[in-house]
C-alpha cells in the first residue's frame, strides 16, 4: 500500500460508498467489513481512526460537505428573498427527512466539536447569503441581524430534525408528514424571521 494519507483516503472513500449502499444505515457497518473491502487490516483501521464511531463521523462529515456546497436550490418563482429562503429551509429539511442516518451523525458532531468551518455553520451561510439577495450596501448592524437570523433558522431546523420522532405528542406536528413540516416552517417564518 502507498503512504499513510492514500491509505487513510481509501478507508474513508470505501465507506463512504458503504455508508451510500446501506443509505445511511450505519449500524450495519463494521471495522471488520471495511477491512475486507480495502485489504487494509482492521489494526491499521483502528489506528488511523480509533473507533468505528470516529470513522463514520469523517464520512458523513465529508458526505454532507459536498450536500452543502453543491446544493443549488429548485426553481423557485419568487423574487423575495425571505420567501426563498423560506422555500430552501423547506428543501433543506427535506433532505434531512430522506436521510436521516447521515443527518443525524453530522449534526451530532457539529454540536459535539463546533467549528467555524463545519456542515451548520455552512449551512447558516448560505442561509445568510439567502437573506441577503437584493440587498444593497447593508449597514454592519443588517448583516448582523441576517447572519443571527441565519443561525437561529439554521439551528431551528436541526433542533425540529432530532426532535422528529417526539413533535407530534409534544406539540402536534408530525415531521413525517411534509406538508405538516412545510406549515410549521410557513409558522417559523411568519412569526419568528
Amino acid at each position: 500500500m502507498g503512504n499513510a494519507e492514500e491509505t487513510k483516503q481509501k478507508i474513508i472513500n470505501e465507506t463512504i460508498q458503504m455508508i451510500k449502499e446501506t443509505d445511511g444505515a450505519v449500524e450495519q457497518i463494521t471495522i471488520r467489513k471495511i477491512a475486507e473491502r480495502t485489504n487494509i487490516g482492521v489494526g491499521l483501521i483502528n489506528h488511523y481512526f480509533h473507533s468505528k464511531d470516529e470513522l463514520i463521523v469523517v464520512c458523513v462529515q465529508s458526505i454532507i460537505q459536498q450536500v452543502v456546497h453543491s446544493y443549488r436550490p429548485s426553481a423557485c418563482n419568487s423574487k423575495d428573498s425571505m420567501e426563498i429562503t423560506k422555500f430552501v429551509a423547506k428543501e433543506v429539511m427535506d433532505f434531512l427527512m430522506e436521510n436521516k442516518q447521515i443527518s443525524k451523525v453530522s449534526i451530532l458532531a457539529d454540536m459535539k466539536s463546533p467549528k467555524t468551518d463545519d456542515n451548520t455553520m455552512n449551512t447558516a451561510r448560505g442561509f445568510f447569503g439567502l437573506l441577503s439577495i437584493g440587498k444593497s450596501e447593508a449597514t454592519q448592524k443588517q448583516n448582523k441581524e441576517e447572519m443571527w437570523s441565519a443561525f437561529l433558522l439554521t439551528s431551528m431546523l436541526q433542533s425540529a430534525f432530532l426532535r422528529k420522532d417526539i413533535l407530534n405528542d409534544s406539540i402536534g406536528v408530525n415531521w413525517n408528514d411534509k406538508q405538516q413540516r412545510d406549515e410549521f416552517i410557513d409558522f417559523m417564518f411568519q412569526h419568528h424571521m
